[in-house]
């Protein structure tokens, strides 16, 4: 099945196929506390997962040290504390990427 997104002046737009009838998201006013929660976590998970991999990034530029030899258990390590940091910083609103999304996303609902 293929759709269409499009984010017009009245809201969130999908265009389904000719057989199936197109949804509409509602504006802020019709935006239940449910679906406010979901969009404030999704933010918020896209905030963590944007720090975690910018955090990962940064440490492959790092050269490697022969200390650990092959071990692979400290790059995992490392792995599971770059994804906790960028889940604490999002958390904490630390960075604001979250609050700058919710906003943005309210506010083409609103219009």
């Amino acid at each position: 099945m293929n759709c269409e997104l499009r984010i017009t002046d009245s809201g969130l737009q999908s265009k389904a196929p000719s057989s199936a009838p197109s949804a509409r998201v509602e504006g802020r006013g019709g935006l239940g506390d449910k679906q406010d929660k979901k969009l404030k976590e999704a933010c918020r998970d896209f905030e963590a997962l944007f720090l975690s991999i910018v955090l990962k990034q940064m440490r492959k530029t790092v050269p490697k040290s022969a200390l650990f030899g092959s071990d692979p258990a400290p790059d995992t390590f490392q792995e599971m504390m770059d994804d906790e940091i960028g889940r604490s910083a999002a958390n904490t609103s630390s960075m604001g990427i979250a609050d700058m999304l919710y906003r943005q996303l309210t506010n083409r609902r609103s219009k």
